[in-house]
């Protein structure tokens, strides 16, 4: 397990929940507006192995924290390139904790077997953009069907979960998150959440904006048509 960075203390990540977050390094995406690209690039992840923090150190302070934490929220990068996730997260599991676990949705299969055990007791999918032009935003190019599967396996896994979206003001107009909304109708949980210009893989997204608040809002009534409950962050 490539572990590239704890956040020991959480109070956001796991809603609901006091948590630890990890994140895992290497993401088979490449979205420009990324906020964690050294946990993106290879040639960086190369350069900071000797950076990564061993899983027994990682148990270790779980282990140190039983009476304190209420979960863990695993996040990346992307975690389920992890060939070992599976088994990372039945070890935290069989320690008393629970598991909230962010993905893009690229791995339906490894998703598949996390909900047959009943692992992971939240889930948090991106969804960045319309499925058919998923490309223009994470410069991969993967069908359309693999999310609509991952996005199929969350919403009937008996887990919670949330859907959400970066709202960038070049790319997200209200018709796009329409669209958005449509892909996940009828999900209990949809997150709008403001971009903000910081630290980006492509530096030309420091010239990006976001949305006022007012905007947010038109979006969030937008996909209140379709979903039960929609959370704007930022």
């Amino acid at each position: 397990m490539l572990i590239g960075g704890i956040q020991t203390l959480t109070l956001l990540d796991f809603p609901g929940k006091v948590a630890t977050t990890i994140f895992t390094a290497g993401c088979n995406f490449r979205c420009g507006y990324c906020h964690n690209p050294e946990l993106v690039l290879p040639e960086l992840i190369k350069k900071n192995r000797h950076d990564f923090i061993p899983e027994e150190k990682f148990f270790n302070f779980l282990k140190s924290r039983e009476n304190f934490l209420d979960g863990v929220a695993i996040t990346g990068g992307e975690p389920t390139m992890q060939p070992d996730l599976v088994e990372f997260i039945a070890k935290i599991k069989e320690m008393g904790f629970l598991v909230k676990l962010d993905t893009n949705g690229t791995n339906p299969q490894m998703l598949k077997e996390i909900i047959s055990r009943d692992l992971v007791d939240y889930f948090a999918m991106d969804i960045k953009f319309p499925l058919e032009i998923y490309d223009k935003i994470t410069n991969v190019q993967i069908p359309a069907k693999i999310f609509q599967e991952s996005i199929d396996l969350i919403r009937n896994s008996g887990a919670d979960y949330e859907f959400r979206t970066t709202v960038i003001a070049e790319y997200h107009t209200p018709e796009i998150i329409e669209k958005i909304a449509k892909s996940v109708q009828g999900c209990r949980r949809y997150t709008l959440q403001n971009f903000r210009p910081d630290y980006t893989l492509d530096k030309k997204f420091a010239g990006f904006h976001g949305l006022t608040e007012s905007k947010m809002q038109e979006l969030q009534k937008i996909a209140e048509k379709y979903v039960e409950e929609v959370k704007v962050i930022g």
